[in-house]
């Protein structure tokens, strides 16, 4: 259920969620990955949300929940962490919308079947069983629903090699990871395409590559650097084979 959002105006600025994803927390991270570029790709496969029942999985503190009620969605959120979950019920409850969140595991969903028309996730999919996500996603979307997952990719040989010879070695830090997570490979998509066969298909919107190279060891120490390794990926990407060693892709996939 939905409630009218407030206005924007009437939002604490360090609450606010738009209609295309900006939440001032996460600004320096989206904007630095380049995921504002995938979320306005994703949102224009989603289409109009008027009264669309939408999944967010591994929803995280919720911003993009409120991004789609004020879309005109209903969205239910779940995730695996409290801390994350009580902090996404702030942000739902500060920019004045309804959001159902629970605490549930991708391969164990409750919800019941055919009960939504969209399911979202951002770098969720690479933490989880994906065979069983998929059974899940299969199950609870409506025929003809779709899905939409901006994933990470380890389709570039380069970034794996940086990934497990630099990060956290020689003052490169290392983020979030754990021993048993890894950026998703072809294989892995693959179980995807088994539980929607012959309707999944990879996007590649945008080239996110040497700006990792400025965050992770230049640590965006100079302004020009930044401005030259975004370049580099936005002059690299113009050429659509290339942004398929991206760091990101977006996954789509329709049940039948």
């Amino acid at each position: 259920m939905t409630t009218a959002a407030k206005p924007i105006s009437e939002v604490d600025p360090s609450l606010l969620v738009t209609e295309d994803g900006r939440y001032q927390p996460y600004i320096y991270w989206l904007e630095t990955c380049g995921l504002f570029d995938f979320y306005d790709f994703a949102l224009s496969r989603m289409g109009d949300m008027s009264g669309k029942h939408i999944l967010d999985c591994g929803c995280g503190p919720g911003h993009t929940c409120v991004m789609f009620t004020r879309r005109g969605a209903t969205a239910k959120g779940f995730d695996v962490d409290d801390g994350e979950l009580d902090k996404a019920r702030r942000i739902a409850e500060a920019n004045g919308v309804e959001v159902d969140y629970s605490n549930q595991r991708f391969e164990e969903i409750n919800y019941p079947d055919h009960s939504f028309d969209l399911a979202f996730g951002s770098c969720v999919i690479h933490h989880v069983d994906i065979d069983e996500a998929a059974r899940q996603l299969g199950r609870v979307l409506k025929p003809g629903g779709k899905g939409i997952f901006i994933e990470n990719s380890n389709r570039n040989p380069f970034l794996m090699l940086a990934r497990s010879r630099l990060v956290g070695r020689f003052g490169v830090p290392k983020y979030g990871d754990d021993e048993e997570e890894h950026p998703l490979r072809d294989d892995e998509i693959e179980l995807l395409r088994q539980e929607f066969p012959g309707q999944v298909n990879v996007h590649f919107p945008a080239l996110v590559l040497f700006r990792l190279l400025d965050f992770y060891v230049f640590r965006r120490r100079s302004k020009l650097l930044t401005s030259l390794m975004r370049g580099l990926d936005k002059a690299i990407g113009s050429i659509y084979f290339m942004r398929r060693y991206s760091y990101f892709q977006i996954i789509e996939f329709q049940r039948d």
